[in-house]
């Protein structure tokens, strides 16, 4: 579907290490210890300290096209065809 799937999380890069060693996660995983990324976008709890699970579809022109959280973002086939296919030339 010519796209990438990138992992942020407010732990360190090696406690993201792990957890993608732990589940053969075979894609990046960012470390956002200074919580910039989920602040921007809105998801960073500053009273937990932690960011919200969540899976955000953005199109290739920067558009957020779908956002799951909680439950629904563990399971990545929710995005699926949140972005309509490339038409073909």
């Amino acid at each position: 579907m010519n796209a990438q799937v990138i992992g942020v999380s407010v732990d360190s890069v090696w406690a993201n290490k792990a957890f993608a060693d732990a589940l053969h996660v075979d894609y990046p995983i960012i470390s956002d210890v200074k919580h910039d990324v989920s602040r921007s976008y809105g998801v960073y709890d500053e009273a937990g300290g932690v960011a919200r699970r969540t899976t955000f579809v953005i199109d290739d022109q920067g558009v957020v096209r779908k956002i799951d959280q909680s439950s629904e973002a563990l399971d990545p086939n929710g995005a699926i065809g949140a972005c309509p296919l490339p038409k073909k030339k």
